[in-house]
């Protein structure tokens, strides 16, 4: 074989495994260290809230009722109440959500399962589940976490109740 048939082989057998990813982590490339962040809000302030003091809104005369218990960039927190035989139509919301129930017991439906819950139970939510709730005979105490404040800007079109003297 000729030096140069030898140089030939010699180059692709040190070149036959150069498309496999190399074993160890390279430094990141300038695209990935300089991949900007979306921009962000500026921090709101830190807030005590009492019950008396939380905003506080209701649906069909107080058949539903949310007060906003604390309202950040990446949470909400309310107590919600409901009427006996009230109903949550179906509905899906962008982030988490998470209900643990105080007081009262119903029928939780998520993504066409049927659930039934009462004092003492926690419901997680993930992004974009189908859910749907029926009460029951009495009144439900709730509290309410999303893992965003987005889904909770729907209670904004409810009535809003004027804080007690």
């Amino acid at each position: 074989m000729s030096r140069t048939g030898s140089a030939i082989l010699f180059l692709i057998a040190m070149t036959a495994g150069c498309d496999r990813a190399p074993t160890t982590k390279s430094e990141p490339t300038p695209a990935e260290v300089a991949k900007p962040e979306p921009p962000k809000s500026p921090p709101l302030p830190a807030a005590v809230t009492s019950l008396a003091q939380a905003e506080h809104r209701q649906k069909g005369g107080g058949a539903a009722q949310i007060w906003a218990l604390a309202r950040g960039q990446n949470a909400f927190l309310g107590k919600l109440e409901m009427a006996p035989g009230g109903k949550v139509p179906e509905h899906r919301d962008p982030t988490e959500e998470y209900i643990h129930i105080l007081s009262g017991s119903g029928k939780f439906m998520i993504d066409g399962q049927s659930h039934e819950v009462g004092p003492g139970t926690t419901i997680y939510m993930p992004p974009g589940a189908l859910v749907s709730f029926e009460n029951g005979p009495e009144p439900l105490v709730a509290i309410q976490v999303f893992a965003g404040p987005e889904p909770a800007a729907k209670y904004d079109a409810w009535e809003r109740v004027p804080a007690s003297p």
